[in-house]
């Protein structure tokens, strides 16, 4: 099985099956008859296109179309604990004409997976779908938009499966503040990275003012600083065998697109253990907002007030706080600046940060230490039927897409996936670190050259650097990357 090769479908739709057809395939096909779980009498193209995704990466081709097609097999073995991890990164879009079918990964893409999990664990072994959304996403909220109905119809069938919510911290927002709450239930395990992270060379000024939006400072600077690189890795993954990447590609406002790499993001239990940017205009050495402005320095200093404050629980300054830092964003916007908190080009810490988590997911063993080779396997499906362009991650608005991609390692699946949609990988931060990172913990074989298949003739044959923006789906990027990011 080759790693660089990625799998590009045309489904023929923009519909995702609905709940009340339990998001069963359409058509009985042979190798589901063992499962005995049905067929919907609605038709269901999404199901199919996963199905055929399968097909044209070449798994177990040579027994396609008989009932002993097992395509996942070479990846999942009897016995293994499975994580699906879909990108669950909101339940509700802050664009509010944008719905969620653009925003999270649909239900609908991850049953027919978990249909062939079942096939390939052969009666044991265990499935987990998980994420760690934004500390305000409503959990139950996004469950009740299928996911319910998708884990109760396997449970009746005695699938030893469920969901969870990887996050130790949730909140609710209310007039611009965060409430926290604390899940005692979440569990994982802090890993230091050391030497081997990407941030690893930076000077102790710079680690100091590392910042991730909306969340207390003090904590990320006691986990990135000149002695150590922390993050917070959740025990569901780290006791995985095999992780099934389940993005839901869109652009996004601090890494320019959000594709398979930036999905392990959502491994964390905390986000404040995840540098997202650096204080300070790219001139003074920070790459929060590009240009020297007073008013973008003393409102990041009064967004950290805020966010101690509301840390602390002295809500009333918070709210005063929040006021402040609201005005300073308008004058900002009159100035034509608005771009802040690393929500442009520019940024060049989160690529470090999701480089240093890819690494994780492959080399850190369940008692949280790290191997010296990869101990966890891959797949990769990303949801495209409905995509996100314009301003992504949370506020996107939907592109009618109409494309499964499937694929192993997920350097390479970036690099497929974002020439498909018009951008240049080669000015992803994320993809080109993670491509030649530090240290001892290669992501992918430098010399390993992504090649894409198709049912697509655009597509089909093709490298990432063949694909013209003519022949791309020429997604719009948000505004912090627009005529920067496009091939």
């Amino acid at each position: 099985m080759n790693s660089n090769v990625v799998s590009i479908i045309n489904a023929d739709t923009y519909i995702y099956p609905t709940k009340e057809s339990l998001f069963r395939p359409s058509e009985d096909y042979p190798e589901l008859r063992r499962l005995n779980f049905g067929v919907s009498n609605t038709c269901n193209k999404v199901y199919n296109a996963v199905r055929k995704s399968f097909f044209v990466l070449g798994l177990d081709k040579k027994n396609y179309g008989t009932e002993k097609w097992n395509p996942l097999g070479e990846i999942v073995k009897p016995g293994d604990s499975v994580l699906i991890k879909p990108n669950l990164v909101m339940d509700k879009n802050i664009n509010k004409s944008g719905g969620t079918d653009c925003l999270f990964t649909q239900p609908g893409v991850v049953a027919p997976v978990i249909d062939y999990l079942i096939i390939a664990l052969n009666g044991s072994g265990k499935i987990i779908v998980g994420d760690a959304p934004m500390q305000e996403c409503v959990f139950s909220e996004i469950l009740d938009k299928g996911y319910n109905t998708l884990i109760s119809f396997y449970k009746g069938k005695n699938v030893n499966i469920e969901i969870v919510d990887f996050r130790e911290l949730t909140s609710y927002v209310k007039h611009g503040i965060h409430y926290t709450t604390l899940n005692e239930n979440a569990k994982g395990k802090i890993i230091d990275l050391g030497k081997n992270s990407e941030f690893f060379t930076e000077k102790e000024e710079k680690l100091k003012k590392m910042r991730v939006t909306n969340y207390d400072p003090r904590i990320l600077t006691d986990h990135h600083n000149a002695e150590k690189q922390e993050y917070y890795v959740s025990q569901y993954v780290l006791d995985a065998d095999v992780i099934i990447n389940m993005p839901k590609p869109k652009s996004h406002r601090k890494a320019g697109a959000t594709i398979a790499l930036k999905n392990c993001v959502g491994i964390n239990t905390r986000k404040e253990f995840l540098p997202h940017h650096t204080m300070g205009s790219k001139e003074k050495g920070g790459d929060e907002y590009e240009k020297r402005s007073f008013v973008h320095e003393f409102r990041s200093k009064v967004l950290d007030s805020v966010n101690i404050a509301s840390a602390e629980m002295r809500y009333k300054k918070a709210k005063a706080l929040r006021l402040l830092a609201r005005g300073l964003l308008l004058l900002l916007k009159i100035e034509k600046t608005p771009n802040s908190e690393g929500s442009w080009w520019g940024n060049d810490t989160i690529s470090r940060t999701i480089a240093d988590l890819n690494k994780l997911v492959f080399y850190a063993g369940s008692d949280g230490v790290l191997r010296n080779k990869k101990i966890r396997r891959m797949f990769i499906v990303a949801d495209m039927i409905v995509s996100g362009e314009k301003e992504g991650p949370v506020a996107p608005s939907p592109k009618n897409v109409g494309i499964i991609a499937t694929g192993i390692n997920p350097v390479s699946f970036d690099e497929a996936v974002s020439a498909v949609m018009g951008f240049d990988y080669k000015k992803i931060p994320s993809i080109v670190r993670s491509r030649s990172v530090q240290g001892q913990y290669n992501i992918v074989e430098n010399d390993e050259c992504t090649y894409i298949v198709s049912n697509d003739k655009r597509f089909d044959g093709n490298t990432p650097k063949d694909i013209d923006w003519s022949d791309s789906l020429q997604y719009e990027a948000t505004s912090g990357w627009i005529h920067h990011i496009e091939k």
